[in-house]
């Protein structure tokens, strides 16, 4: 495929993992008023486990031997930090969601592309161009226009969102490195969720209450759907750079406003809809600014 090809390809999967990842954002916000953070993560995280295997063991044809290859990585040290950042970012958007409403949620979500484009520099030799950081100021403006008549005084719930998008942005950036150097966008997905899942289990027993079959169903649904949005997130970050994909990501935050509205009743005001415009805007600058660094390194490759 042609440099371009692959940036429009990667734009496609950016915009399928907003729609997925709306939809397991609304699960988390309406299953967290009832249950412990172990409750929701521990069946959720290891549904995501066996999906991951069933999809490897399907691209392996059954092979015990590639199933493993697929699974492995030579940055063991790496992942290591990704399962612990998981965890902890786990956790934050547990109590972010539960505590905040969703426009503030949402709000702390959006400022994860500044902390991926502070570090995809340094970390992944991906420079953000002057345009780029133009764009990246825009799509920021346009996140917290969406909340200007939040105001609420900042408590553990805000605490609890900084510590998710921080730990968030920086395992963005390890998995991009990480795929850029040995693919392997399933065991992105399997590690990860993999150490959680443990994690909360064994917690399991000391918090658990009682859930109804219908929401041990809906938990599973969760864990499905972060399956797909995680797997879609990987394979965004290695069709595009991570100061590209992540404020793409921000398109979520559209969609989310329409969610609120038709599910949870919230008004859609007038900041609002500028702040959905800009958010939007910011995110097709960046791409337009690819365009220049696309054609050069189609004439190169040529």
């Amino acid at each position: 495929m042609s440099v371009v090809s692959v940036r429009v390809l990667g734009g496609v999967v950016v915009l399928s993992y907003t729609l997925v990842l709306t939809g397991a954002d609304v699960l988390i916000k309406v299953i967290a008023q009832s249950y412990p953070a172990a409750q929701l993560f521990g069946v959720s995280c290891m549904v995501v486990v066996m999906l991951s295997l069933v999809s490897v063991s399907v691209k392996a044809h059954g092979n015990i031997l590639r199933v493993s290859a697929h699974l492995r990585t030579r940055y063991s040290g790496f992942m290591v930090l990704r399962c612990g950042l998981g965890l902890l970012g786990a956790f934050g958007f547990y109590h972010g969601f539960r505590l905040l409403p969703l426009a503030e949620m949402f709000l702390f979500i959006g400022m994860i592309p500044l902390g991926v484009a502070v570090l995809s520099g340094p970390v992944l030799h991906e420079p953000v161009r002057a345009t780029a950081w133009a764009a990246l100021a825009v799509g920021s403006l346009g996140v917290a226009c969406l909340f200007v008549d939040g105001g609420s005084v900042l408590g553990s719930g805000h605490a609890a969102a900084v510590a998710g998008c921080v730990t968030s942005a920086l395992s963005m950036v390890l998995a991009r490195w990480m795929t850029q150097r040995e693919g392997g966008c399933l065991a992105q997905v399997f590690w990860p969720n993999l150490a959680a899942g443990l994690v909360m289990l064994a917690i399991l027993p000391f918090v658990a209450v009682p859930m109804p079959i219908s929401d041990v169903l809906w938990a599973c649904l969760y864990g499905a759907v972060m399956f797909v949005a995680r797997w879609l997130c990987m394979v965004a970050l290695t069709l595009l750079p991570a100061y590209v994909a992540t404020p793409l990501m921000n398109i979520q935050f559209v969609w989310a406003v329409f969610v609120g509205s038709a599910v949870f009743g919230e008004s859609i005001s007038g900041p609002v809809v500028l702040g959905g415009t800009l958010v939007v805007v910011g995110g097709l600058v960046l791409v337009a600014d690819m365009v220049p660094a696309t054609i050069k390194e189609q004439t190169v490759a040529a």
